[in-house]
């Protein structure tokens, strides 16, 4: 079955400047037998009059002739042949009308702005002579005698298809050149977005290739770039049954405990607080076998304005790495544990062979550099298993119920002289938080820690705010400072052994970058965790969490 052309399509045709030959006539025709039926209703006679039938008979054939012919694939000179015709049309009915009506002249305008719209100048200048010679000549050939009003009456429709023909093509014209600048613009457009349709798949393709996952987020957060090892990391945090979970929603928790980490404080979503980081610790799905660590860092992004338009956040698969370490201080650990008590015998036989009176003064010498060497070879075993569990994370810890308040409260009254001397405001606003299973003794270390460095890096007449409370069911610690600050790339290493920021050093404050990853490891051997945010010049903020069953 053949699909009619709809009459949006028939009135595209119409309009159209160079094709639909067959819909321009019969939109024609159209009109002109509108005009005859109204003609018919007071003068069926000059209807009926030959010269009226035969200008009918003549638009009837161009009709079908247009609506038959290929026109659009014939030479475009074919094209003025229907048009002219119709002007033909035309002037046998205004020459049988001339003196009851002039206006049915007005019916040429429309072949003639068709041929002014298919041929342009061409189709200007024939529209024009066929006006002239159909319509004009003949008027000018009746008047007999000639005078300027009718010279005037005559020249009247060539000058006004003239001046209509002129300005239908200037019109194209102007449309065809802004349809020209468009195509180019349009061609120029899809180029570059092919171009970088290109790159695009380009650095798919690379980010495909690279062993870590990465994520770009942008100033909102949306994602906008995920490779695939990135989708398959994603996959792992996946909860079961939930195929579009949200970043709180995701299975992440602490390595080596089966505590979930606090929506605020998971990668992305730092990284979308503006936060950039470095060698952060995060497992993914439940505790056991299939479990994976990773280790994640996070930068933010600046357009070329220095504004901040998102992050871009590496995930780094850490879970051999891990499993090699603990490995090793297993190893370790256990190496240092089985030579204590060979040690300890040796120890002990050898004091006993220093009791015995009859040994000789070589002897005894030698005794006692053994003895002396003995102690100090299980002085270094005792370090090396107390180091291995502290850097485990893994303190022997001694837990009674306590409150993390009544903690800091201890810590503020120590610390009260001491930001007095140093012209520091000590503000306390510390309020009551649930008993929780903790070693006071080792979190008032890791307390008294973070309030050590508050005033150590405030400057006189600053202020140190200490704070506890309850926060989204954790138990909640922050220490705040107006002092030095430090910059993001400051803060990503800040936990790590021995590291001090340069700002720190350059204002000789004495120190020795312990003090802050021992806080960390009693933080975490609690299940805990502890997180910092600072301005440079605008002081710190150190917040410690634990969950409250």
């Amino acid at each position: 079955m053949v699909d009619r052309p709809s009459a949006a399509t028939r009135l595209a045709l119409v309009l159209a400047p160079t094709s639909g030959t067959g819909s321009k006539q019969l939109y024609f025709a159209g009109l002109v037998a509108g005009y005859t039926l109204m003609v018919a209703v007071s003068a069926v006679e000059m209807v009926l009059d030959p010269q009226f039938l035969a200008a009918l008979g003549l638009i009837a054939v161009t009709t079908v002739l247009a609506l038959v012919g290929r026109w659009d694939s014939r030479p475009l000179a074919w094209a003025a042949l229907i048009p002219v015709l119709d002007i033909a049309g035309v002037a046998l009915i205004r020459d049988l009308t001339r003196e009851v009506s002039m206006s049915v002249s007005l019916l040429a305008l429309i072949p003639v702005m068709w041929l002014s719209a298919r041929l342009r100048r061409t189709g200007v200048l024939i529209s024009l002579f066929a006006v002239t010679v159909a319509i004009s000549v003949p008027a000018l050939v009746r008047a007999g005698e000639l005078d300027s009003m009718i010279l005037a009456h005559a020249l009247l429709m060539p000058l006004t298809v003239l001046q209509i023909g002129l300005l239908t093509e200037g019109a194209l014209g102007l449309l065809d050149r802004r349809n020209e600048r468009l195509q180019k613009t349009v061609a120029k457009r899809e180029t570059m977005i092919g171009e970088l349709d290109a790159s695009a798949q380009l650095l798919q393709s690379i980010l495909d290739t690279v062993d870590v996952g990465i994520v770009v987020v942008d100033a909102d957060g949306h994602d906008i770039l995920m490779n695939t090892r990135q989708r398959r990391i994603h996959a792992l945090a996946t909860p079961p049954g939930n195929d579009d979970p949200g970043e709180a929603e995701l299975l992440l928790r602490y390595p080596g405990t089966s505590l979930p980490i606090p929506a605020d404080e998971r990668p992305v979503r730092r990284a979308v607080l503006q936060e950039s980081f470095t060698n952060y610790l995060v497992a993914t799905g439940p505790p056991g076998e299939g479990s994976a660590a990773f280790s994640v860092s996070a930068r933010q992004i600046l357009d070329q304005r220095g504004e901040r338009a998102g992050a871009v956040v590496v995930f780094s698969d850490v879970t051999s790495y891990l499993e090699t370490v603990r490995s090793q201080e297993q190893f370790v650990a256990a190496v240092s544990h089985e030579l204590r008590t060979p040690l300890t015998s040796v120890i002990g036989y050898l004091e006993l062979a220093q009791d015995d009176l009859d040994l000789s003064k070589e002897t005894a010498s030698y005794l006692q550099v053994a003895h002396r060497n003995a102690e100090q070879l299980l002085v270094i075993v005792g370090d090396l298993l107390q180091d291995q569990v502290s850097r485990s994370g893994k303190e022997k810890l001694v837990l009674r119920p306590g409150r993390l308040s009544e903690i800091a409260e201890h810590s503020v009254e120590s610390f009260a002289l001491r930001a007095e001397e140093a012209g520091i405001a000590l503000i306390s606003n510390l309020q009551p938080t649930p008993e929780m299973p903790v070693d006071t003794a080792r979190m008032q270390q890791a307390v008294d820690n973070l309030l050590s460095n508050a005033v150590k890096y405030t400057r006189r007449g600053g202020t140190v705010t200490v704070a506890t409370g309850m926060i989204e069911g954790h138990a909640e610690l922050r220490v705040t400072d107006t002092g030095i600050g430090m910059t993001a790339q400051e803060q990503t290493n800040l936990f790590t052994d021995f590291y001090r920021t340069e700002t720190a050093r350059n204002s000789d404050i004495p120190g020795h970058g312990i003090g802050l990853s021992l806080t960390r490891r009693i933080v975490v051997s609690h299940n805990g965790q502890i997180s910092v945010r600072s301005q440079p010049g605008e002081g710190s903020t150190f917040r410690i969490r634990f969950a409250v069953e």
